[in-house]
């Protein structure tokens, strides 16, 4: 049983902490790529700065549900009786 416990704890951290290193490298380039292109075409700006807003969000949702398959890893294991 604290074997269970034990890899149930290691795998939460490993996908929240893999989850957030995707979406950080994500969000790191998606903002480069949208400075750059507000830079060639200034009046883009509105268009650029909502599609980024989008892209973002969307990789904190990600995120979350992470963080959600992380909680359901430690505190509902199944395999744990």
């Amino acid at each position: 049983m604290d074997l269970v416990v034990g890899l149930s704890v290691m795998g939460a951290a490993l996908v929240v902490g893999l989850a957030v290193l995707g979406a950080c490298i994500g969000q790191g380039i998606a903002v480069s790529r949208a400075t750059e292109a507000i830079g060639k075409n200034p009046n883009a700006k509105p268009e650029i700065v909502s599609m980024l807003m989008v892209g973002v969000l969307t990789m904190v949702v990600l995120i979350l549900f992470a963080l959600v398959l992380a909680v359901i890893l430690i505190y509902i294991n199944p395999f744990v009786r």
